[in-house]
């Protein structure tokens, strides 16, 4: 187990409501799970910006990547040169949201 400090001010507080143990096992709780929320929701939201951008869902613009050379070169010479970036930060958005 981690020992983490806690200053005073905090403890007093949190003593008044009852066991300091529970209330701080309570507050990193709520805190992981906020903290989880937001970058589920900023995953979502840079996989939809991908979406709008290359007009797929990510399974399906991974598919054709793989498979479809014109595709391959369409994207490169219309919507963004450096695709291959786009496509490595959406599949680590997409599988993020996934996880």
């Amino acid at each position: 187990m981690l020992t983490i400090p806690i200053q005073d001010k905090y403890v007093n507080v949190l003593a008044a409501f009852g066991d300091i143990q529970s209330a701080i096992d309570a507050a990193v709780r709520r805190y992981t799970l906020e903290r989880i929320t937001t970058k589920i929701t900023e995953l979502r939201q840079r996989d939809q910006a991908y979406q709008a951008k290359y007009g797929l869902e990510y399974p399906a613009f991974a598919e054709r990547i793989a498979a479809d050379e014109d595709f391959v070169t369409q994207i490169g010479a219309t919507i963004n040169k450096l695709w291959e970036n786009d496509a490595a930060d959406w599949e680590f958005c997409y599988k993020g949201v996934q996880d």
